[in-house]
């Protein structure tokens, strides 16, 4: 039984055969194309669980794919995986701000890629927790409604990555409670690895994300955040 379909985007044929090949060692349904053109309806096709992306490529960069899947209201759920030949923070960071819901760095083995190809399916596939009484949050003209991952400002759906969709729903959930970066990194990201400046990252981009609203998200020096 496979534990997720994951759609590979490189642009070299023989990394491409190299991932489908150690990926469906490790019990993946791998899938792959050559470029990100037409990502969108080729995304819809295939219905991967996660994408794997190559950041260099030629035309449609992958940048550019995560800004066309994250933008597309289909679509934007769908975590993206960077993979990178360049080990520089500034573009770690790009990755991070434009969508991608993690990044690994070459060369690499099987089992680290495996592994966090797993640990993001976890955060996708599993449902976050809810309290009996409510499936729905709200403050102010934010709603979030934990059974259809969907929010909503003023009426108007606002599209967040999955980690930032869980950043958010544990910033409300303990709504006037400071939420140190550890325990973010552990409820958002399953990944006590990631740095403070990853957090930091998902949290800019939710609150440019969140507009007005974003006005409540509080950062309390030295310790993480909180919705006031």
């Amino acid at each position: 039984m496979s534990v997720g379909r994951v759609l590979i985007v490189d642009d070299d044929s023989d990394v491409r055969d190299y991932l489908v090949g150690a990926l469906s060692q490790q019990g993946f349904d791998a899938v792959s194309i050559d470029s990100g053109n037409n990502i969108v309806p080729v995304t819809r096709q295939l219905k991967p669980d996660l994408i794997l992306l190559d950041h260099r490529m030629p035309g449609v960069t992958g940048s550019d794919v995560i800004r066309n899947v994250k933008s597309d209201p289909e679509l934007y759920r769908i975590p993206i995986i960077m993979v990178t030949g360049v080990d520089t923070e500034e573009q770690k960071v790009e990755a991070l701000e434009l969508g991608a819901d993690d990044y690994i760095v070459k060369p690499f083995l099987p089992r680290e890629l495996s592994a966090r190809i797993k640990a993001v399916l976890r955060r996708t596939m599993t449902q976050p927790q809810v309290v009996q009484e409510f499936n729905t949050l709200e403050s102010g003209e934010l709603a979030v409604d934990l059974r259809s991952h969907k929010v909503t400002r003023s009426g108007e759906e606002v599209y967040l990555t999955l980690t930032e969709f869980r950043i958010l729903s544990e910033l409300l959930k303990r709504k006037g409670q400071v939420l140190s970066r550890d325990r973010l990194r552990e409820t958002a990201l399953g990944n006590l690895n990631v740095t403070d400046r990853t957090i930091d990252v998902h949290m800019a981009s939710l609150r440019k994300k969140l507009d007005d609203e974003a006005r409540h998200i509080q950062t309390v020096r030295g310790v993480g955040y909180r919705f006031s």
